[in-house]
């Protein structure tokens, strides 16, 4: 290595030696390093004039120019009737540069001198935007005015400004501005929970206006303003006339939701809300034939055009998806259509339902006070016994309850384009122990969100088909023109027709004398199932019989049925002998249920009526509709 060391250094100085132009060594060390600090000066030179051309004149153009970005037009949302429940109505802005002007008072008197009263802005507004002396404010947002005239009169104001200040700068044109916005307004002022919020910017944050942002349905062009920047990184626009050029808008959206019955569903649960003071109560309303929303809210909700409080971020929340719970007894009718679909057993088969029945080291009682009883298996749904609903379970078996489960949509998202859902998949039957096999046949070891249990009951009356919850219904121009249809989807088929004509007979027993008879109306078949699900309460790590989760799902009219809804009312503050879905759940169902039918003009299918001559008279039918003959009978 020394070697080869000795043998470069002789090298090197012989080449030195050879030639160097002075005797004295400091001149020659002075000359080279002079020679190579050149060569290093031109090759940067090349670089910026030749190689790294572009990249360097891009760079100055991005320390003396700048962008302001806008968006144009939002698309609007409309009811499936036509009824627009968001839309933009077109604002104009007023921006100031406080920074830059010197003479405040004689701006602040000019200003008011030409725009007067027109635009409301006052001393006190503009003295609040000089106070901050900032590079840019706003002054005033969401004017109504033409805005080409308020221009003219904001052009005004800026150059008598000049004129008398003696300021004539070009950046001084840019002291104040008008700019057009959008302002979101709501016309019906319902839906706040499905169709969602905009933030202070402009942004969607929750329900429908947050999922078609992120997919550029509803957005409009983006709008890019080029604007000159000084040293201090302030923007000017150096072309007031873009700021009003058109650009398109964004497409509008149809919606399954009924503007009408949305109302009434969110003014009857406000009403009970304020009497039983829950936790929330959400409602779901479906078309069973399509898996059409035809409306979803939950309350507390944010009413559109009021303060936002400190309570806003919660009563933006979708709660029908977004908050999963334990169902209770409405998740029995899907055991026996399962073990009715498989053969098992059938509407008229024989349930023997003990008073006591153990599971491993657990004791179940059935719903007849210490006695023994034998039930036809449509009477296990009626009278909800959990000790019936057990048996026919397990004659069913884990894995196959477990894939009837999954086949009718539990422990898997909806799908539906609104943002926020929340789920709990389901345990694998595997781990089941016998205990939880037993709970989860009446309701327990499961958690379901409202939205994905009124899918579930939509399969369970309209012929056995899964249908994916819709809620978009297409997507259209300004024109009118269809840009994009969205479909019903059927998913899948979980049980035969013929069974889900049985199980509304079935559910038709619950309301006509079974828990859910409050339910009952003269003219129409409504079937359904309650569930009262005492509530697990982690302070005490044990389930409180105090705090429940009270439902009710159902169909109507049952013979042919055009709507399912569920309704959940968690935590009632109610005396506890009212602490039943049938005293909670049951009559917010009802009211809603009443007012649809009234909406619609649905035809009776309990009675016929017609007129003999000027006298109207009816008749019953679909009589022999809901099961009427039972076992029911005390085992001695």
């Amino acid at each position: 290595m020394r070697k080869l060391y000795y043998h470069i250094v002789n090298f090197l100085n012989k080449i030195y030696y050879f030639i160097k132009p002075f005797e004295d060594d400091r001149l020659n060390s002075f000359l080279f390093i002079s020679i190579f600090l050149l060569l290093l000066f031109i090759l940067r030179l090349l670089n910026l004039c030749y190689f790294d051309k572009s990249k360097y004149l891009t760079f100055l153009q991005r320390q003396y120019t700048g962008k302001l970005t806008l968006r144009s037009e939002r698309g609007e949302i409309f009811d499936r009737n036509g009824i627009p429940l968001a839309v933009s109505k077109k604002t104009c802005s007023f921006y100031i540069r406080p920074k830059l002007i010197k003479d405040k008072k004689l701006f602040q008197t000019i200003f008011l001198n030409i725009f007067g009263n027109e635009t409301g802005i006052t001393k006190s507004d503009l003295k609040k935007a000089f106070s901050k002396n900032e590079k840019f404010a706003w002054l005033k947002k969401n004017i109504d005015g033409d805005i080409n005239h308020l221009r003219k009169e904001a052009a005004a104001v800026i150059k008598e400004y000049m004129e008398k200040s003696h300021q004539m700068k070009p950046k001084l044109f840019d002291l104040i501005g008008v700019m057009p916005e959008f302002e979101r307004v709501h016309p019906y002022g319902v839906g706040s929970s499905v169709v969602g919020v905009l933030n202070s910017s402009g942004k969607g944050i929750s329900g429908l206006e947050l999922y078609l942002e992120k997919h550029k349905i509803i957005l409009g062009d983006k709008i890019i303003i080029p604007a000159l920047k000084d040293a201090r990184g302030n923007l000017y626009v150096n072309d007031p006339d873009a700021l009003f050029l058109s650009y398109k808008k964004g497409n509008n959206v149809v919606l399954t939701i009924d503007a009408n019955i949305q109302y009434i569903v969110e003014k009857i649960i406000k009403k009970y809300a304020k009497k039983w003071h829950p936790n929330f109560i959400n409602v779901v309303v479906m078309n069973p034939k399509t898996g059409d929303i035809i409306a979803a809210a939950s309350y507390p909700f944010y009413k559109y055009g009021t303060k936002r409080g400190k309570h806003f971020i919660s009563e933006i929340n979708p709660r029908f998806i977004s908050a999963p719970y334990e169902p209770g007894s409405v998740i029995k009718p899907f055991v026996l259509a399962a073990a009715i679909n498989e053969g098992l057993v059938t509407p008229m088969t024989p349930i023997k339902a003990p008073a006591n029945y153990r599971v491993d080291d657990k004791v179940f009682h059935n719903e007849f006070h210490g006695e023994n009883v034998t039930l036809a298996a449509w009477e296990v749904i009626k009278y909800s016994d959990n000790v019936g609903i057990i048996k026919i379970a397990q004659k069913l078996g884990k894995k196959r309850y477990y894939n009837y489960l999954k086949a009718f949509g539990f422990g898997q998202k909806t799908g539906v384009e609104i943002a926020g859902e929340s789920i709990y998949p389901l345990r694998n039957y595997k781990k089941w122990k016998n205990v939880d096999f037993a709970t989860l046949a009446f309701g327990h070891n499961i958690m379901v969100n409202t939205l994905q249990l009124a899918t579930a009951y939509c399969a369970l009356v309209n012929g056995g088909y899964l249908y994916k919850p819709r809620i978009i219904a297409k997507i259209i121009n300004d024109k009118g023109d269809v840009i994009k249809d969205f479909p019903a989807i059927r998913i899948r088929q979980v049980i035969k027709p013929w069974v889900s004509k049985e199980m509304r007979r079935v559910l038709a027993t619950v309301v006509e004398g079974g828990t859910g008879t409050n339910t009952k109306m003269e003219n129409f078949y409504i079937g359904g199932k309650t569930g009262t699900a005492i509530k697990y309460d982690p302070r005490i790590r044990a389930y409180n019989r105090n705090k429940i989760t009270a439902t009710f799902a159902g169909a109507f009219p049952l013979t042919d049925p055009d709507f399912v809804m569920v309704v959940t009312v968690d935590e009632p503050k109610v005396p506890k002998n009212k602490l039943w879905a049938s005293d909670i759940a049951v009559p917010v169902f009802k009211e809603i249920a009443e007012r649809i039918l009234l909406y619609e003009r649905e035809k009776p299918d309990k009675y016929k009526y017609f007129f003999v001559g000027d006298k109207m008279e009816r008749k019953p039918i679909n009589q022999d509709f809901p099961y009427k003959k039972g076992y029911r009978k005390i085992d001695r």
